[in-house]
């Protein structure tokens, strides 16, 4: 089972700290507690943390003190700033010495849980290093806290070469591939052997965020800029200020956004919602897609000047299929690790069940069988891998058969099996709360892109009233913020 996540909270209310520390016990991270700037660092000089909650106004050493002292160890770790004085100026200040955000009291719950939620993702896409071969051999075994990516293709060598070339220089990277081949893997490998691998490392998946909302994600806002801005946000970019911004499905980013990215991208340079002044900032820019963006760019969704504006180093991952001799390399890993993930006794593979994971399509790709060999290993109970606990995504040795098309539902109901696996990883008392919601949030936000943001045509889609549909998309924050 996955270790859990570690939280230090530093503040000198004890009342605060208790609610802080029941609210996030009771969601399975481990907490710690200190009550000043000193204890603070002493506790991140003695062990690590997967995220930190720091007081601003304390006795002693107050937050921004103790936060420019932490970030001098080179600790990664996210920390956010918690404020009862939410100025525009604490708000900079705090992001400049490398606050991952910060938080006003009293506090929203779910605002709360969304902002560590999304830290401590931050914090594992930094911390859990990716690396790949410097030579042509691979090995299963990698140190704890490291990814590898396998393959002794040479069309995986040419990747390795360019990612070698290229991890050091402050350029933008375009990474190609079909889903599931290791885009998000090559984004990072660059980052961790990369001059910014000690500053951000965040990720935006373009095609998960509303069209009304991209801007200021993206930007940030200031406060009173419109109806509900009641503090300053800080975008993705000034909170990436020295680090590596990650554009997953750069295709799906809405035009209008696309030529606030290339100005950044040209100058340097954004402009919050409501600001007067553009801001300068030092990021770098990493991007990928499973589309062709020439013939996005023909068909009028994406922007000729970015896109070559990104095509400066292109990186393309082949599709699985048109390697099948690096299978057997990458089974191995992943019998190593979920072996040592699941504590299970697992050793070895027989060799009709290898035969079977050579011979299949894999339209899913990488992804496809890593999820293939994890459930193996759950259902597994003895120490060997036989053809019987070998289950495909694609239900099938092609991508897809006539019976698959008729029952759209079969295939929700598959892929939801295939996510059990990492559900059984996540456990928790909330863990029925947490897997609704998730899955009614990506459910709207699909269903709102598919309308338009029409919410008339949404709500009837989805079969709800549009007084219920509002409800959910306030619950989700969807709501344009002018509403």
């Amino acid at each position: 089972m996955r270790k859990m996540d570690k939280i230090l909270i530093v503040d000198d209310d004890e009342g605060l700290v208790h609610f802080l520390t029941r609210f996030f016990s009771r969601k399975e991270y481990e907490v710690l507690s200190c009550n000043s700037g000193t204890a603070a660092l002493e506790a991140v000089g003695r062990e690590p943390f997967d995220l930190i909650l720091l007081d601003y106004k304390m006795p002693g050493k107050n937050g921004l003190e103790t936060l420019k002292e932490i970030r001098r160890l080179q600790v990664k770790t996210p920390i956010i700033v918690m404020t009862a004085y939410g100025t525009m100026d604490t708000a900079i200040e705090a992001m400049k010495l490398g606050a991952y955000d910060y938080l006003l009291k009293p506090f929203d719950r779910n605002g709360l849980e969304r902002i560590a939620r999304d830290a401590l993702e931050v914090n594992r896409l930094m911390k859990e290093v990716v690396s790949f071969p410097a030579h042509s051999l691979t090995s299963a075994r990698v140190p704890k806290g490291e990814i590898k990516i396998i393959g002794n293709h040479t069309r995986m060598q040419e990747v390795y070469k360019l990612i070698g070339q290229v991890a050091n220089k402050d350029v933008t990277v375009l990474i190609t591939g079909e889903s599931g081949t290791g885009k998000e893997l090559v984004a990072r490998a660059l980052y961790h052997h990369s001059d910014r691998k000690n500053k951000p490392f965040l990720g935006v998946n373009c095609a998960a965020i509303p069209e009304t909302l991209f801007e200021s994600e993206l930007f940030g806002y200031e406060r009173g800029a419109f109806t509900g801005a009641e503090r300053t946000h800080i975008g993705k970019f000034e909170r990436c200020h020295g680090g590596t911004l990650f554009f997953d499905e750069i295709a799906e980013m809405p035009l209008s956004t696309q030529a606030k990215l290339l100005r950044a991208l040209q100058y340097g340079e954004i402009e919050r919602v409501g600001a007067e002044q553009p801001l300068k900032v030092d990021v770098r820019v990493l991007v990928a897609t499973n589309k062709n963006l020439e013939r996005a760019v023909e068909q009028g969704r994406f922007r000729e000047d970015l896109y070559w504006r990104l095509k400066i180093i292109s990186i393309h991952l082949p599709p699985l299929r048109e390697r099948p001799e690096d299978i057997p390399a990458l089974v191995d890993y992943f019998l190593v690790r979920f072996g040592e993930e699941y504590k299970s006794p697992i050793r070895r593979i027989e060799d009709g069940a290898l035969a079977k994971l050579k011979s299949h399509a894999w339209p899913g790709n990488v992804r496809e069988l890593e999820n293939t060999v994890r459930r193996a290993v759950v259902l597994s109970s003895g120490d060997v891998i036989r053809e019987e606990h070998l289950r495909f995504d694609s239900g099938g040795h092609e991508p897809s058969s006539p019976e698959w098309d008729k029952n759209p539902w079969a295939r929700v109901e598959r892929k939801l099996e295939e996510l059990i696996p990492d559900l059984l990883q996540v456990g928790g008392e909330a863990m029925h709360e947490s897997i609704i919601d998730m899955v009614e949030r990506i459910l709207l936000s699909k269903v709102l892109e598919q309308c338009g943001n029409n919410q008339v045509k949404a709500a009837r889609v989805l079969g709800v009233s549009r007084n219920t549909l509002r409800h959910r998309m306030k619950k989700f924050d969807f709501l344009p913020p002018s509403e």
